[in-house]
């Protein structure tokens, strides 16, 4: 008969048991050092993540690149599945801005390949329309300054946008996002219709902190066309508080969110679309 080992014994003893029944090595320890960062988002689906699922989809949906950017800009300006698509079917052909068949292709894509909710999307296999500007924040903060009125596009209305926590903001900036990010969270999001869900809408820290631990740029239209990404001046700090306020104003020349709409030279830029 097997002696049964009192794990629970209360005056240590419980301990040095439970210890004799595991092992450790040197190489066990140097994996788990090495992979610090990792553990940090290990089992979740982080933004990297999301925009893994959602660009494999675009690919095996052999979507245009003019189609991937309405998918996304319809995403970030709506944010509801259901509206999309509704919005989508209802507009009159000669309103749509897109090359032949785009317009149907994004519209199909929504209707197949996505789903509103992530407790959905667990059963589905489909895509979270509500995590999708989380992919590129950078790209959503792009639609949301385009879409909005000038006397709209604040720094008090964008740290309402959670994407905001993404981006590479110095410690002052990060501060400002994380108070808009509590306010939408307890304040600005009443509900949900998420027949799922079991909690109410609040802030949850350990969402603030995996969406705070990215660091994604800003971007704009460069002058040769496409998108370019917008460095900060001081990159191992973030964007300073002086530069979120500039970036927001250059939306307001005629080319909104241009370089060549950037009056001053405002911070460094590399050519790509994504972070």
């Amino acid at each position: 008969m097997v002696a049964l080992k009192n794990y629970a014994e209360t005056t240590g003893q419980g301990v040095v048991t439970s210890l004799s029944t595991v092992t450790i090595s040197q190489k066990m320890v140097d994996y788990f050092v090495e992979r610090r960062e990792d553990w940090r988002s290990f089992g979740k689906m982080n933004s990297h993540l999301y925009r893994m699922k959602l660009f494999m989809a675009m690919d095996a949906k052999k979507l245009s690149p003019e189609a991937r950017m309405i998918v996304f800009a319809m995403a970030s300006i709506i944010k509801s599945q259901p509206r999309i698509i509704q919005a989508m079917t209802d507009m009159p052909e000669e309103q749509r801005f897109t090359s032949d068949g785009v317009w149907f292709s994004v519209r199909s894509f929504y209707e197949t390949e996505c789903t509103q909710y992530v407790s959905t999307s667990k059963r589905n296999q489909k895509f979270p329309v509500v995590n999708l500007p989380t992919t590129m924040p950078g790209l959503d903060i792009f639609w949301w300054a385009v879409c909005t009125e000038d006397s709209e596009r604040t720094l008090s209305n964008l740290k309402l946008r959670p994407t905001f926590t993404q981006m590479d903001l110095q410690a002052d900036v990060q501060t400002v996002a994380r108070e808009g990010y509590e306010t939408f969270w307890n304040k600005v999001v009443k509900g949900t219709r998420n027949t799922d869900k079991v909690d109410a809408p609040k802030m949850r820290e350990e969402f603030y902190e995996n969406s705070a631990s990215d660091k994604y740029r800003f971007v704009r239209m460069s002058a040769k066309g496409g998108l370019e990404i917008l460095n900060p001046q001081m990159t191992s700090k973030g964007y300073s508080l002086a530069e979120v306020n500039a970036y927001l104003k250059s939306f307001n020349a005629s080319t909104p969110g241009s370089s060549a709409a950037q009056g001053s030279p405002g911070p460094k830029s590399q050519p790509s679309a994504s972070r």
